[in-house]
């Protein structure tokens, strides 16, 4: 079952775009390694994966594959051998529920704050 409930992030921002969990099997492919990992979640603008092995550190450009679908991104967060991935061009609503099943999550409404 999807969980579509909203998540504030560390600024007290909503994130744009809802998270739908995945559990569907992935590569993760950086300049250096190729990994294979579970897709935890996912939305049109990132995912979060579990992977066998020490995810790339902060920064790094990678490639996720899973299933027909090649997204690029970047890490911007990894704890153990977990990581977070934004990708660089949102996916659609369909690519994410080609890979996710069931009916397209809305979107958030962005709340922005000044630092």
């Amino acid at each position: 079952m999807a969980d579509l409930r909203a998540r504030t992030d560390r600024f007290g921002n909503r994130r744009r775009f809802r998270r739908v969990e995945s559990g569907q099997r992935l590569i993760l492919i950086s300049v250096a390694s190729r990994m294979d990992g579970v897709l935890q979640d996912l939305s049109q603008s990132g995912a979060r994966v579990s992977l066998r092995m020490t995810p790339p550190r902060r920064g790094r450009d990678v490639l996720l594959r899973w299933g027909s679908q090649e997204i690029f991104g970047q890490v911007v967060w990894s704890s153990g051998n977990e990581a977070g991935v934004a990708f660089h061009k949102p996916i659609s609503p369909e690519e994410l529920v080609d890979t996710v099943g069931g009916e397209v999550p809305a979107a958030l409404p962005v709340g922005r704050r000044v630092l």
